[in-house]
């Protein structure tokens, strides 16, 4: 048996091991461990009747819509917006929509998100909460609602595990974090089996996505928060005389393709000109804006980052993209389609996976060489048109318009569940 360690040589070993860790490190694991007690603290917090909603840095994506439908027809529990943006919850205060910028406010933060019954997200956690366990943890007695941001052809969180690094810590927290929500969105049964391979999810629910209502019905002035465009564009935009065009490239993991790169918006600046259209640019947030040409006044237009498009979805009579999830939500436009044609060579070789969604044509495949004939032959014709119908019945199973209203009887489900405390009475035996 080994002699047993000292209390004092204990101690000196402990000092000898923090003076060999890296900061970063130390502060990592101690962060990990107060969100571990905070986790056992917070499934134990009796929870207030407090929905938590959070989003994007701007106010967008399917959180803004399910947001704004709670706010308006429940009085079940409170609804509160959480973001890390000073300038949105400025905006939203002004518009007199309760919000809460937890980055500013962490203990109160934290008190909140302990007695919070339900929490919902867009992104997914990692990302709502900056990758941060202490938050995490405080939120594990809540239930977790993820809408997540659109049908995707990308390989997603534990489905990266066989290509990317296991043991580095930043990944395996990126992907802890984002697998911890009990319920996901998926808009069909198609979908399922992808999300339960991406997130490890058992519960999913059956309903549009919230953002998806703008496509079906005019904006209400609230949903217009967040969409507001500059006066030229909006003018563009307006007028019922102009065709337009949405150019919507995703986040390819840091490399750039073809139809980002500024030898195709010059390319494309001609043939609108040529066929008189307008082109908008809805750059992923991820991507610089310095690195695209100047807008052509009249022509080229860039959305500023953060810009909520959908309330003007209906508004363009095509989409260019690589593999956006946009794009399937803009076959509710029943608008033509236009994809890059990437040939699996961005991320490694195993994105975009088509076969991820339907084998159905929807979409106008060109590459460098095929762009302008492939926009002249489809852009007025548009000949799957019939073809993208049957892609979006098979992609979207409920009806957008009642999207909101739909999640809102789980979300209502969920904070009964949380707020409900089961007391079990243990009478004494009888003695006599």
């Amino acid at each position: 048996m080994p002699p047993l360690t000292s209390s004092a040589s204990a101690a000196a070993d402990l000092r000898d091991l923090l003076a060999q860790t890296n900061p970063e490190d130390f502060v990592s694991l101690r962060t990990e461990q107060i969100g571990r007690e905070l986790a056992a603290l917070s499934r134990a917090v009796p929870k207030r009747r407090l929905v938590l909603f959070f989003g994007r840095p701007s106010f967008s994506d399917n959180t803004k819509y399910l947001f704004l439908e709670a706010l308006q027809h429940t009085r079940e529990f409170d609804a509160l917006w959480m973001t890390t943006t000073d300038a949105l919850a400025d905006e939203l205060t002004q518009h007199g929509l309760p919000c809460m910028n937890f980055a500013s406010q962490p203990r109160e933060s934290v008190r909140l998100m302990l007695q919070a019954s339900v929490a919902v997200f867009c992104e997914n956690m990692n990302s709502a909460l900056g990758g941060n366990n202490l938050l995490a943890g405080a939120l594990a007695g809540a239930h977790k609602i993820q809408l997540w941001h659109g049908v995707s052809v990308k390989h997603l969180d534990l489905m990266l595990v066989p290509h990317l690094d296991a043991l580095d810590q930043g990944f395996r927290n990126a992907v802890k974090l984002a697998t911890r929500t009990e319920y996901f969105l998926s808009t069909s049964r198609r979908l399922d089996a992808v999300w339960a391979q991406a997130f490890g999810c058992a519960k999913v629910v059956r309903a549009g996505q919230p953002r998806n209502a703008v496509l079906v019905r005019p904006p209400t002035a609230f949903e217009m928060i967040g969409a507001t465009l500059p006066p030229a564009l909006n003018a563009v935009m307006l007028d019922p005389s102009i065709k337009r065009i949405l150019v919507a490239p995703t986040w390819q993991r840091g490399k750039v393709l073809f139809n980002s790169s500024p030898a195709f918006y010059e390319r494309l600046v001609r043939w609108a000109e040529r066929e008189q259209v307008v082109v908008v640019v809805k750059e992923h947030p991820f991507r610089l804006r310095k690195s695209m040409p100047a807008d052509v006044p009249g022509r080229l237009y860039y959305l500023d980052e953060g810009v909520d498009v959908y309330p003007w979805l209906t508004r363009f009579d095509a989409m260019i993209t690589d593999y956006s999830s946009i794009m399937f939500d803009f076959l509710l436009t029943g608008k033509p389609i236009f994809t890059f044609d990437t040939r699996t060579e961005v991320a490694y070789g195993f994105e975009p996976d088509w076969s991820l969604v339907p084998d159905i044509p929807f979409r106008y495949s060109f590459d460098a060489t095929s762009f302008e004939r492939v926009l002249d032959a489809n852009f007025a014709a548009h000949p799957l048109r019939d073809s993208q119908r049957r892609m979006c019945a098979e992609l979207f199973e409920t009806d957008p318009a009642t999207a909101s209203e739909d999640l809102m009887r789980l979300v209502s489900e969920c904070n009964a569940a949380a707020t409900h405390i089961d007391i079990d009475v243990m009478l004494p035996v009888d003695l006599a």
